[in-house]
């Protein structure tokens, strides 16, 4: 497999990776400009920067990028008496030259879950294909899990609401949307969540006041207050007007985003 199809094969995935490429040498470097390492979230690497102990920092570097999300150049001068500077690494190695290393962080883009293709569904899946997520839609209806009825999700399951609910491995820091057809799955799905102690930024569900109210009353009641529920919306989305499908998924969306980049919905 060539680095290009790495690539493609990690973006697919959605997998955290960085690109090490050479982009200068001076003096004699085991790399030349244009070779290309590729480091993913577990460090398995495809491609090279040389090869030796250039390549073994590099992979450690590239580790790190990979939890700090900063793409930038690093230099690493490969002759033990040269005194380093600031953003150069002094590698004790007999080559003598030096190689400056580009390092291109692919992060993991935000995921968010959604619990129902119907009307609200698919608008909201069409709005959220244009912004910085990847979606998965869940729905236990045939007619709804599919690309034709849902063109604007990265990826469709059919399955029992509930069932996916107690199985699942949702991504780190990914959102969820409960929008399922009647309401009738939405409680146990957040139960599922609970019981499960799963991780989430957002827990989205369509409800009105009074049902948003019995929501959180059941999950006190069955919890206790020592589970933190100030991650759920319900009723859900921001007040943007209107009542129509589009209408509603757009707040929903917004409300996503605005939690997305400011860590809360801002007043």
């Amino acid at each position: 497999m060539n680095i290009y199809e790495k690539i493609i094969e990690l973006e697919k995935i959605n997998k955290p990776f960085v690109i090490a490429t050479v982009v200068d040498t001076l003096g004699s470097a085991p790399g030349k400009a244009g070779f290309k390492l590729i480091v993913d979230a577990d460090g398995k690497c495809t491609g090279t920067v040389g090869g030796g102990g250039i390549e073994f920092n590099v992979i450690e570097e590239a580790k790190k990028r990979i939890v700090s999300g900063k793409s930038s150049v690093k230099e690493y001068l490969l002759n033990g008496d040269v005194a380093p500077k600031e953003n150069v690494e002094q590698l004790r190695m007999v080559c003598g030259g030096s190689s400056s290393i580009f390092f291109e962080v692919h992060g993991c883009t935000p995921v968010v879950y959604v619990f129902g293709g119907g009307h609200v569904g698919q608008a909201l899946l069409f709005f959220l294909s244009k912004l910085p997520f990847r979606t998965v839609l869940i729905d236990n209806r045939k007619e709804f899990a599919n690309p034709e009825k849902n063109p604007f999700a990265s990826e469709v399951i059919c399955s029992d609401y509930t069932q996916f609910a107690k199985i699942f491995d949702p991504a780190p820091n990914s959102f969820c949307v409960v929008l399922t057809h009647g309401h009738v799955f939405d409680f146990d799905i957040v139960c599922s969540f609970y019981e499960r102690n799963l991780s989430f930024k957002y827990i989205g569900v369509m409800a009105s006041r009074n049902k948003a109210k019995i929501l959180m009353e059941k999950i006190s009641s069955l919890y206790g207050n020592n589970k933190d529920t100030s991650i759920i919306y319900s009723p859900i989305g921001l007040k943007l007007g209107g009542d129509t499908a589009e209408e509603i998924a757009l707040g929903i969306a917004a409300q996503i985003l605005d939690i997305h980049h400011f860590g809360k919905v801002r007043k």
